[in-house]
């Protein structure tokens, strides 16, 4: 009996960025078509906030830009999206501290590379309040207030143009969420 070749694709997180607010609508079922046409198999979505599952033999970045230029053409929106392989995100979730603070939600925002991580990190020092760097990708983890998350200093940090278009934001529920879809 023979060993069995080792499945060459990978699993891949895609979170999109702006998708189901500021006037971008678009519907998961949508999404899933589109992905669908894309060099990838086992499409799932999470949620109506623009993450999806799959599997592909395309590296990360070239699934990325393959997404990207797909969005962009059928829906007319600069489309920017994040895809991180399932061990990273992994890695990612597993770093993240956890808060025993019933008053506060965990957010993991993730970013597109380490250069636009650390211009956020650098920036965001001495604003009161500091992102705990992950480890295993590009990402940090904040703890804001309950029904403060979008008006505390680092919130309103990554709504800067220069770090929207470079990051993501995610409540550590949908990166469980999305772990599980990838096991």
């Amino acid at each position: 009996m023979g060993e069995e070749a080792p499945d060459p694709r990978h699993r891949y997180a895609i979170f999109l960025r702006g998708v189901n607010v500021g006037g971008v609508t678009l519907r998961m079922a949508d999404l899933r078509e589109l992905l669908a046409g894309l060099p990838v198999g086992d499409v799932a979505t999470v949620l109506a906030s623009g993450n999806a599952t799959c599997s592909s033999e395309l590296g990360a970045g070239q699934l990325r830009d393959r997404v990207e230029e797909a969005l962009r053409a059928r829906f007319g929106y600069p489309a920017r999206v994040i895809v991180v392989e399932r061990a990273e995100l992994a890695g990612i979730a597993a770093s993240v501290p956890e808060q025993e603070r019933a008053d506060t939600h965990t957010y993991v925002t993730l970013f597109t590379g380490p250069d636009e991580r650390a211009a956020f990190v650098d920036e965001a020092r001495g604003l009161g309040e500091q992102p705990v760097v992950l480890t295993g990708g590009a990402a940090i983890a904040w703890f804001p207030p309950r029904g403060r998350s979008t008006d505390v200093p680092l919130a309103k940090l990554l709504t800067r143009a220069r770090h929207a278009e470079n990051s993501t934001t995610r409540n550590i529920n949908t990166v469980d969420k999305v772990l599980r879809l990838l096991a």
